[in-house]
């Protein structure tokens, strides 16, 4: 097979690693590997936005070391790089009216307002950013989606490959690449991690939000699965996220005292856990992942506490705002923090609560899809679902579907689910999905090494002048 790496950025451990692995892995089977690069054409860089030539050279130098202990290292030839392409005013569209506007916006089948939108929300924490205020941003993320999305058409009209890699796929310019290949036919295989540090994850020809494509995988893995031991698998997932477990990514709950609740809780009384998203990665994935009852998190909230005020107001809300929150500043965050209900109690982002002991001590969780929805059910609560998620297809959590039928289940006195299948499920796939590194250690979440080498730039060669010069006493006049 003639294998391609689509790969505008090798700055990010381990995902460049990842890249190293999965090209000696084809040539140890006796693949052909190319690799197309970026080597400073892009007009932006997810991870140097403010095209430090600093962090441009790291990259480059990086990549350069990375290549050289991949055997047999690439030819010239099979060392490709991107062409500087600019967009005229015809082809890309640049100014937009609001969020709603830039997310509809196509260019053939690429959805290049999402993906442009996906990056810019990452970068600025913020799930509404002001187009205005961050217009040269947003155009230099439309023009880098533009060119890795043209670059790879390009690409694969002059060369027959049979299989693509690239990162992720969900911000702008690796989106270029999906979709690239997906209009010729290649299939594209987007690599991130995987269950843990020691694994990687690929997925073939869908992005790693994909809600059908990971059910799918969640139910293969667990038909695939020895039936004596998936189960305690599973379970393993819920227990080592309790105990502040670090396995694929950083635990949010560290900082957080065990047991505590807020100064107000009163267990004789009606309490209801509501948990609230960051959500920056998913409100730019597609329309899948829109949600429909509601325009926003703050907007469901007030109008939950408002509704259940009018209900049933001996009940108390309390709403964990999502640590990872903590840092960010944006006016969505501001609104929630400002959220003022005689029955609600907000817990701010930072603060030391137990999300897990709120948990424990409520009658019933509301969430919007983050993981303390299948997490509830796992821990013998009433899980109420009000937005899209990966485990939305699992049986457990109530999805609700108006905000009448919400009103309904909070008001109401729900059962715990007697079936934990889907609990268990999800927290197999997220113990067991990926495939283990052969050629790359990892040390930290973000550290590691290839075939026992760290990978850096190394420093420029200086030239024999250079050295003389450097050794130079200046006599100061």
């Amino acid at each position: 097979m003639r294998i391609a790496f689509l790969s505008p950025y090798a700055t990010v451990a381990p995902h460049f690693e990842t890249e190293l692995e999965l090209a000696q892995q084809h040539l140890d089977a006796g693949d052909e590997v190319i690799t197309f690069f970026c080597s400073g054409q892009l007009a932006n860089c997810d991870f140097n936005i403010q095209r430090s030539q600093t962090r441009c050279h790291e990259c480059l130098g990086r990549r350069k070391m990375g290549w050289e202990l991949v055997t047999p290292h690439p030819s010239p030839r099979q060392m490709q790089q991107l062409v500087q392409l600019t967009p005229t005013v015809d082809e890309l569209e640049l100014d937009f009216e609001d969020v709603a506007s830039l997310i509809a916006y196509r260019i053939d089948d690429f959805e290049i307002g999402y993906a442009s939108l996906s990056s810019l929300v990452s970068i600025v924490r913020d799930p509404e950013p002001d187009l205005i205020e961050n217009r040269t941003l947003l155009n230099r993320f439309l023009t880098s989606a533009w060119q890795s999305y043209h670059n790879t058409l390009q690409f694969l009209e002059a060369n027959q490959v049979d299989r693509v890699y690239t990162f992720n796929g969900r911000f702008a310019a690796m989106r270029g690449v999906l979709r690239a290949c997906q209009r010729m036919g290649v299939n594209c295989f987007l690599h991130e991690r995987g269950c843990n540090k020691a694994h990687y994850e690929v997925f073939q020809n869908h992005l790693p939000h994909d809600i059908e494509a990971i059910h799918h995988a969640i139910e293969r893995l667990w038909n695939a699965a020895d039936p004596r031991t998936r189960e305690a698998i599973g379970q393993q997932w819920f227990v080592d996220r309790v105990n502040r477990v670090e396995t694929a990514w950083k635990s949010f709950t560290t900082a957080q005292e065990h047991g505590r609740l807020p100064a107000n809780f009163d267990p004789a009384i009606k309490n209801i856990a509501i948990f609230c998203s960051s959500d920056d990665e998913f409100v730019a994935i597609g329309d899948k992942w829109q949600n429909a009852m509601y325009p926003n998190q703050v907007t469901a909230i007030a109008q939950i506490a408002s509704s259940m005020l009018e209900h049933q107001p001996k009940t108390r809300l309390y709403l964990r705002v999502h640590p990872n929150l903590t840092d960010v500043d944006n006016q969505r965050k501001r609104d929630m923090l400002n959220l003022r209900f005689p029955n609600l109690t907000i817990i701010a982002p930072d603060a030391a609560c137990d999300t897990y002991q709120l948990l424990r001590s409520c009658v019933t969780t509301v969430s919007f899809g983050s993981s303390v929805g299948i997490e509830a059910v796992y821990w013998d609560r009433p899980s109420v679902l009000l937005g899209p998620c990966l485990y939305q297809n699992l049986p457990g959590p109530v999805r609700s579907t108006s905000h009448q039928q919400t009103v309904e289940l909070l008001s109401s006195n729900m059962t715990v689910s007697d079936d934990k299948s889907g609990a268990l499920r999800y927290g197999h796939w997220f113990q067991t999905r990926g495939y283990p590194h052969k050629y790359y250690t990892a040390e930290t979440l973000f550290e590691g090494k290839f075939k026992d080498q760290v990978v850096y730039a190394r420093p420029p060669r200086r030239n024999m002048l250079q050295k003389i010069r450097d050794r130079i006493i200046r006599v100061p006049r």
